[in-house]
């Protein structure tokens, strides 16, 4: 088996391509390698901080709201203007007397104005923002574990294509060994040509399904290196082999599925989304209630020649009146939407807990079915030695042998395939039920 990290030269079986470099990886390395390069895993990141930050810009909310301003101004003419006429009988005969005031002036305000009731909307406000904090992190949680599954499924897509490979490799070296024998036989007059033929097509088919399994081996390996961050122009191949023993049954790893439940991230989530509708349910109701506030500020303008500075205290109070004729429908809606997050949170546990069945299920079927693969494995190995024995001894005819090859080359890519299977059956369980972890 080739250590991790180590670096071998990819196989090429067929054609005149250059041989190309492998980067050779185990499972643990493919999944650390994917965590901190794929794609998915820097978006969920992202999106922790971007929650992170409306935390604290929700918590800003309880502090006092500071404002400043400045104003200037300067008028064609008189803003105040007044003609004062002079009775007809005055002692004095006298002129219209025009008066203007105002053309010019300035004025700067700095306040400060503390929330102290708003009907709840700014605790409820922060409640909610840390809710969506938590659902970031639960979504990121849920994102890795479904990287995971996507890596664990390439790896042991590869480790079973290389297995299947491997038998290929074996059975075609077993055919050009009967080839030569038989090639013998045919030179000496003893069989005819059509028993060499058999044997020539039936390794030539092996050939071309190397060919297939070639291109299928190198496609999953550019997957896997583009999903570990490399980029599709690499390849990373897996130091995992096919044992010749079957693992331990998986009877160990089966969790109830009420247990599993809670700390599964899907559950998390509903139980967040019931959270969320409840807190946006009392921020409608705090739309509807008054809001009071405090604060005071310092001003000062320049008018008729005049500087003038002063402070004052203020108190606020907001009711809003016509807010209460849609105010009871939205609050109403709300109540619906928080009713319709509870019987999903219901109906979607009941289906998580069905999923978990299903994948215990397929566990113990992928189980079963690896056993079986293997005593057939084991049946046709022993029925291939027993064929040639007799076929050497003249026993047996070549197709009989052929058959034999051939059974044993299916059985052996059963047991390959049904190994891989398993692997991943168990991955997807331990997803199923919280514990599939980096």
């Amino acid at each position: 088996m080739l250590l991790a990290g180590e670096l071998i030269l990819g196989a090429q079986s067929f054609g005149s391509q250059p041989a190309r470099i492998d980067t050779v990886l185990s499972l643990e390395q493919c999944l650390d390698m994917a965590k901190r390069n794929n794609a998915v895993v820097k978006t969920s990141n992202n999106a922790v901080a971007s929650a992170k930050e409306q935390r604290k810009e929700a918590f800003t909310r309880y502090f006092p709201t500071v404002s400043a301003g400045m104003m200037m101004f300067q008028a064609n003419h008189d803003m105040l203007q007044y003609d004062v006429n002079f009775p007809k009988d005055f002692p004095i005969p006298l002129d219209p007397l025009h008066l203007g005031l105002i053309k010019k002036g300035h004025g700067l305000t700095v306040a400060a104005m503390q929330p102290v009731f708003a009907g709840g909307r700014i605790v409820n406000g922060n409640k909610l923002a840390k809710v969506g904090e938590q659902v970031a992190l639960l979504e990121r949680e849920n994102n890795l574990d479904n990287l995971h599954i996507n890596v664990d499924n390439l790896y042991w897509q590869l480790v079973t294509l290389k297995g299947r490979r491997e038998t290929l490799v074996k059975a075609i070296a077993l055919l050009d060994s009967i080839a030569a024998q038989v090639k013998v036989s045919v030179d000496a007059g003893l069989i005819t040509r059509n028993d060499l033929l058999r044997v020539e097509l039936q390794r030539n088919g092996y050939r071309q399904d190397m060919v297939d399994l070639d291109n299928g081996i190198d496609l999953v390996k550019m997957l896997m290196s583009q999903t570990v961050g490399l980029g599709p122009h690499n390849r990373v191949d897996v130091c995992e082999e096919i044992p010749e023993q079957l693992p331990a049954a998986p009877d160990e790893l089966f969790m109830n599925t009420s247990e599993a439940l809670p700390s599964t991230a899907n559950f998390k989530l509903l139980e967040k989304q019931v959270e969320a509708r409840e807190l946006e349910k009392k921020m409608e109701i705090g739309n509807n209630l008054p809001t009071v506030g405090i604060g005071g500020g310092w001003f000062q303008h320049k008018l008729l020649g005049q500087n003038h500075n002063f402070a004052a205290v203020m108190l606020t109070v907001s009711v809003p009146i016509s807010g209460w004729w849609g105010g009871s429908h939205a609050i109403k809606r709300r109540s619906l939407a928080l009713e319709n997050a509870r019987t999903e949170l219901t109906n979607l546990s009941e289906q998580l807990q069905i999923q978990m069945t299903d994948r215990w299920d397929n566990l113990t079927s992928a189980y079963r079915k690896m056993q079986l693969a293997e005593e057939s494995k084991a049946q046709s190995k022993e029925n291939l030695r027993l064929t040639r024995a007799y076929f050497d001894a003249g026993m047996n005819t070549i197709t009989d042998l052929l058959d034999a090859q051939m059974l044993h080359q299916q059985s052996q890519s059963e047991y390959v395939s049904a190994y891989g299977q398993f692997r991943l059956s168990e991955a997807q369980y331990l997803n199923a039920t919280g514990r599939l972890k980096y």
